[in-house]
């Protein structure tokens, strides 16, 4: 079973995983930490391959990669 964890980073919630599916639908191969975030838009999640970004090889390692990122990159509210 897929162990998913949920993470908030940025102000969004997030959910890191590791893919188990290998019927090679959707982004990233089997055994790949993954995560899916809500895009800008809010209304559909995007799905980012953490082990091709940042080489992440466990879960653990996607949810500090994913707020990382968060903390490098702030997200800017506009007016």
């Amino acid at each position: 079973m897929a162990k998913k964890v949920k993470v908030s980073a940025g102000g969004e919630k997030h959910v890191v995983y590791k893919k188990e599916s290998a019927t090679g639908v959707g982004e990233g191969k089997k055994g790949n930490i993954m995560v899916n975030h809500p895009t800008m838009n809010k209304g559909k999640w995007d799905t980012i391959d953490l082990t091709k970004k940042s080489g992440a090889k466990t879960v653990k390692q996607g949810i500090a990669a994913t707020k990382k990122w968060h903390k490098d990159n702030p997200y800017k509210k506009t007016k």
